[in-house]
């Protein structure tokens, strides 16, 4: 069995891209995080402290992204992955989303995923 806590639809205003008119300000974005958690978590006593904090996980992925300006989503998504796994040693895996919810009149997003364990991050 495959245990995951998700992080769906966090909506932010990121300053991110190459061109000058995505420098002038922040565009929206949306982000998604999964985290796998190791086969033997599990919750005993009903309390916070024994579950991966995922108050923690987005006040820090929404700080950082509001904290300069990225010129690539490859960036970010990378970044969040480290924020993620600095969180809990009990997360195995992290699958992120991103989009740039603004970019073409003709499409929703231009976004990337990443899904990576914590092993094959290290390497």
């Amino acid at each position: 069995m495959e245990k995951w806590i998700r992080l769906l639809g966090l909506r932010l205003h990121v300053s991110i891209g190459i061109h000058d008119f995505e420098k002038k300000k922040p565009q929206p974005y949306k982000m998604d995080i999964g985290l796998l958690l190791d086969d033997d978590y599990r919750t005993l006593h009903d309390s916070i402290a024994e579950t991966v904090n995922y108050d923690a996980l987005r006040s820090r992925v929404s700080a950082h992204l509001s904290s300069r300006h990225f010129n690539l989503q490859e960036t970010v998504i990378q970044e969040v992955i480290d924020i993620c796994f600095e969180i809990d040693l009990r997360i195995r895996a992290v699958d992120v989303s991103t989009a740039k919810t603004a970019v073409y009149p003709d499409c929703d997003a231009v976004g990337l995923h990443y899904r990576v364990t914590r092993a094959d991050w290290q390497s």
